[in-house]
């Protein structure tokens, strides 16, 4: 064979071999890129940044739970009991405010009719610009969720996407285990790898002071109300068939401590209360907020730091946001435009006189 031929055979060699990788992760599709799951196989789902966008884009569903890890822990089988709905869970660990409504964009985009959006507002990321996303998380993978099919050759070609994610769907097939996916109970559940207890939530921690508190600087207010506008304010005002039930999660005490010891309560709460006037502008978000369930946040064994809680309060919350919007009965966690002034004057003196040393007590 001359060296010519040897050259020829080769590069068509090589050509076939990257057509069929391509062609099996195409008709796989194990991030849903293209489809729906293949009712044949079996998909597991574990990578969030990968899998939630063909979630999101073709999965049936008529309601959306979402959020940073403060949402990973629910269940959506509870939710659906109590909606009577049919819900998906696309959760991103730690990611800000516009990398979970750019999700919850996609929904819309590709013809879901949704009925509710369940999602946490982070109070660690009210202040963050509206259009930064979690870049020091990894490579934000925008081949898969903008809409240039000509960068689909990051994943079609992806060695990763072959190995560990192709080929185990096909090896579920072989083994002629059960057709399906991940249950969205199971999905992003970390509980059973988390490590609970005070010891945890108090490492590092000496004491509380209480310094002067600083009030928000205009630059940081706008920046704030730039973001709650884009990502959470817009979609709603867009969307108003949609229910947004949107709720300030429980952080421990420890946390709000920390806050008033770093100076920074006052500016905290009097961006929770910015953002707040902003949303109820909309009558289709609903606003909760638990920081008065101190028998949770003051008991530091029901979380891994000072702001993560167990999948017991996941349940709580869901239970008590899901009884009120059923039954439409006031209630105090639900904030409204006639209760939130007084619900935030109780709250800022409940943080700003806590003792927040007891927490050291063994």
């Amino acid at each position: 064979m001359t060296g010519k031929k040897f050259f020829l055979s080769s590069l068509i060699l090589i050509i076939a071999v990257l057509a069929v990788l391509a062609g099996t992760v195409f008709v796989v599709d194990p991030f849903f890129h293209y489809r729906a799951p293949n009712p044949d196989l079996y998909y597991r789902l574990y990578d969030q940044r990968s899998q939630n966008d063909g979630i999101t884009r073709h999965f049936y569903y008529d309601s959306i739970v979402t959020g940073t890890s403060m949402a990973e822990n629910f269940k959506t089988s509870r939710f659906d009991d109590a909606m009577n709905t049919r819900s998906v869970k696309v959760c991103y660990s730690g990611a800000t405010y516009k990398e979970i409504n750019d999700n919850l964009k996609v929904a819309y985009e590709s013809g879901h009719s949704v009925r509710y959006v369940l999602r946490p507002l982070d109070y660690s990321l009210l202040f963050r610009d509206k259009d930064v996303l979690r870049e020091d998380m990894g490579d934000y993978p925008d081949y898969l969720t903008d809409r240039n099919p000509f960068n689909d050759v990051k994943y079609l070609l992806n060695r990763d996407v072959v190995i560990n994610y192709t080929l185990p769907v096909l090896g579920h097939m072989v083994k002629g285990d059960a057709a399906g996916y991940t249950d969205f109970d199971e999905y992003s559940y970390t509980d059973n790898d988390n490590v609970y207890g005070r010891e945890y939530v108090l490492m590092g921690i000496a004491g509380f002071d209480a310094p002067q508190q600083e009030e928000v600087n205009p630059r940081a207010m706008a920046t704030l109300q730039g973001n709650i506008e884009q990502n959470v304010v817009a979609l709603a005002r867009n969307h108003p068939e949609t229910t947004f039930i949107y709720f300030f999660p429980p952080y421990s005490m420890a946390y709000w401590g920390s806050i008033r010891s770093e100076g920074a309560l006052s500016a905290m709460l009097e961006g929770k209360k910015a953002a707040i006037e902003q949303m109820l502008e909309c009558d289709n978000i609903h606003i909760y907020s638990f920081s008065f369930y101190t028998d949770i946040t003051e008991n530091l064994d029901n979380y891994r730091d000072p702001a993560h809680y167990c999948a017991e309060v996941n349940d709580l919350l869901m239970d008590k946001m899901t009884q009120a919007e059923v039954s439409g009965e006031a209630t105090y966690d639900r904030i409204t435009k006639d209760n939130y002034k007084q619900y935030l004057e109780d709250e800022k003196e409940l943080f700003e006189n806590y003792d927040y040393n007891k927490l050291l007590a063994n």
